[in-house]
């Protein structure tokens, strides 16, 4: 008889589940207590892995060279949403609040991108014709440990459930770099002629601040798939802050190292493509309750 308890025990704490009779059925159900507190939440544990596109939201430009326009010193032409290619993966931790909302802390492993070129030309005052022209292309790459805590709403209850959901975000950068390819040419008529041509790869850690805060809406489907639900979403994740840092941005190693370029302040943003598996602890392989093992004693 002990050992049948302490059987019934040891399953009941790796479960998570009480065996009683006012116990939900249904995944993601939570029991309240007669005093109001929670006295069995079903944790929903997974990982989710995907893709991102940034789209950094110029606030304000900066430059450090100029060519004969001051109007035009520094042209800088940042590319479309889709050319900056990034991925993220985390874990997630789920509970239900409600039969079909739940609330999700997933930490995760961010890294994006976002290029733009930038131009610049000088004309001999004595000849129109003699020109230099300097052209590089930039790709910056940052990389976030995030925090994001997501709030979903199930539309059905069914085995497959559209869900919108909100998020908010803390990004810790980790680090930054810097790859610049550009070219100096020196123009005199129809014939142009290559002065200078290079790529440069710099540590650009320090041009960024530790912060990072974003606001996610977006939408997706949890499929059920015997005792896990496999999750497909999409979110536009909007930066709320401007991630540069203002008081390094003149500083010796981003401007000497060749480069001779500088941050704007942007926020960045980004739109997220996520596919991910959730398992539910506390159900077995069949998602029903997880019942004590009877044993019948010999006469």
């Amino acid at each position: 008889m002990k050992l049948r308890l302490l059987l019934c025990f040891a399953i009941f704490l790796v479960t998570g589940h009480e065996a009683h009779s006012g116990m939900a059925e249904k995944i993601g159900t939570s029991v309240v207590s007669g005093n109001g507190s929670l006295s069995n939440i079903n944790l929903i544990i997974g990982i989710r892995g995907g893709i991102n596109f940034a789209q950094p939201i110029v606030m304000d430009h900066f430059e450090v060279i100029q060519g004969n326009d001051p109007e035009v010193a520094y042209n800088k032409d940042y590319s479309s949403l889709f050319v900056n290619l990034g991925y993220h993966y985390a874990f997630v931790f789920m509970v239900y609040l409600k039969k079909t909302l739940s609330l999700s802390f997933e930490p995760a492993m961010a890294s994006y991108r976002y290029k733009y070129t930038s131009s610049a030309d000088w004309t001999n005052a004595g000849d129109p014709t003699d020109h230099i022209t300097f052209t590089a292309d930039h790709s910056n790459t940052i990389n976030y440990l995030e925090f994001p805590m997501t709030i979903r709403q199930e539309i059905s209850s069914k085995d497959l459930k559209p869900f919108v959901s909100l998020g908010l975000t803390y990004g810790y950068r980790l680090t930054a770099t810097k790859k610049m390819e550009y070219s100096i040419n020196q123009n005199q008529g129809t014939v142009s002629i290559p002065i200078e041509s290079s790529t440069v790869i710099s540590n650009n850690t320090d041009s960024y601040i530790h912060s990072r805060f974003a606001v996610a809406a977006g939408f997706g489907f949890l499929y059920s798939v015997g005792p896990a639900n496999l999750m497909l979403s999409a979110d536009f994740s909007f930066g709320l802050n401007n991630i540069v840092d203002e008081s390094q941005r003149y500083s010796n190693p981003s401007i000497t190292s060749g480069m001779y370029d500088v941050q704007d302040d942007i926020r960045l943003s980004a739109v997220n493509i996520t596919l991910g598996i959730l398992f539910n602890t506390g159900k077995n392989q069949a998602g029903k309750a997880v019942e004590c093992i009877t044993f019948k004693r010999k006469r």
